[in-house]
């Protein structure tokens, strides 16, 4: 939470964070056939470890350049943003597809929800501790705090016992990889238009993330300790998703949970502008915490069941080039409104998008939710 909340009080920071937001998109979206290529024929063990290796590097190095000098520079604070954003987008899909590998399939329900709660749970205490610290320490002493769970995560994860699954990595190109994935997916259309529409609220959050600091400074009024409430109000939202949605879905379905947890997060994201109050505030967060980590644990379970392990980093990378591109176009736009109409239309937007997800969802309700191996690929 630190690094957005800084990057706003610079001189034009909140058109850096936006534009630096849409560019790093971007850029990824660019890199997406060879993150899905380095996803599907290494060891996703290997590649979690590089990430982790790499995210301690980045934050050693910020915080030399920070103590040398005596003080932050913007460009610091976008190095430590960007990398968050860059890796990630390996970082996640690698560890999907460790899980999937190591975990038998009657465990996906609880694995989904358990990862879940331990991300959240993380995120809670990241922001107390954030609403804590950032107006008493220097921005060094918080990246000391980041490369330290790094340095603990690469610990964890080494000792992770792990054979790398028996299937044969193709030898191709990275793009044609990632067009197996395009196949596999165009031979099953409900299914790609759920998956699709499952990552709306995501997409919507990606960007919530970049309003809600704006929204609590220039429409709230408030401070740092109201914004990290919120993030603090989401984790306890996204927590309690992890425990229940399992639950949920074993009682009512995939598509039924789905529809769920996607309505709740559009209502959620509409409070903000309609009722523009701190409690509200806090109230829409716990409530986009559920909806939004519920339809994470459901889509989950969802990929988890139905895409096989050799092409799932592809599939995911797959919809996470989609997403991107969505939502660098989101991103420019609600920048661009942001100085005329203030954050509240930018919320009303997201809600858009996120009911176009719901009515997607209600569509192809039928989806077919179990496991189907890929046909043979024609060669390109």
């Amino acid at each position: 939470m630190a690094i957005p909340w800084l990057l706003i009080q610079q001189e034009h920071g909140k058109t850096i964070l936006g534009y630096t937001n849409s560019i790093i998109t971007l850029v990824i979206l660019f890199l997406l056939p060879y993150l899905g290529k380095l996803v599907d024929r290494n060891s996703r063990k290997a590649v979690v470890l590089i990430f982790l290796a790499l995210g301690f590097a980045v934050n050693v190095l910020m915080i030399a350049a920070m103590l040398l000098r005596g003080r932050a520079e913007v460009w610091e604070l976008l190095t430590v943003f960007c990398y968050g954003s860059l890796g990630a987008s390996v970082y996640y899909p690698a560890q999907f597809a460790l899980n999937q590998e190591i975990f038998a399939h009657d465990q996906y329900e609880q694995l989904s929800g358990a990862i879940e709660i331990q991300w959240q749970a993380a995120s809670m205490i990241a922001g107390a501790a954030g609403a804590f610290l950032i107006s008493r320490v220097p921005l060094w002493a918080i990246l000391a705090i980041d490369a330290a769970t790094y340095a603990a995560s690469f610990g964890l994860i080494m000792r992770l016992a792990y054979s790398r699954s028996t299937f044969a990595a193709p030898a191709t190109s990275a793009l044609k990889m990632m067009g197996e994935g395009v196949y596999y997916l165009q031979q099953r259309p409900r299914l790609s238009i759920v998956m699709l529409a499952s990552f709306l609220p995501f997409l919507a959050l990606m960007v919530a993330n970049y309003l809600s600091p704006i929204f609590v400074r220039d429409t709230l009024g408030m401070g740092s300790e109201v914004y990290a409430a919120g993030e603090i109000s989401y984790a306890v939202g996204a927590v309690v998703a992890g425990l229940t949605v399992p639950f949920i879905n074993g009682k009512i379905g995939l598509i039924s949970t789905l529809l769920f947890t996607i309505g709740l997060y559009t209502i959620a994201v509409a409070l903000n502008p309609i009722l523009p109050v701190a409690v509200v505030f806090l109230v829409s967060f716990l409530l986009q915490g559920w909806g939004n980590a519920g339809s994470r644990v459901a889509r989950s379970i969802l990929v988890l069941k139905t895409v096989p392990n050799e092409i799932i980093g592809r599939v995911n990378l797959l919809y996470g080039a989609i997403e991107r591109l969505l939502r660098a176009a989101l991103l420019a736009l609600v920048t661009y409104l942001l100085k005329d109409w203030g954050p509240n239309v930018s919320y009303f937007i997201l809600a858009g998008v996120c009911l176009v997800g719901w009515l997607l969802v209600a569509a192809c309700r039928n989806v077919r939710t179990h496991k189907v191996e890929p046909a043979s690929v024609p060669l390109v």
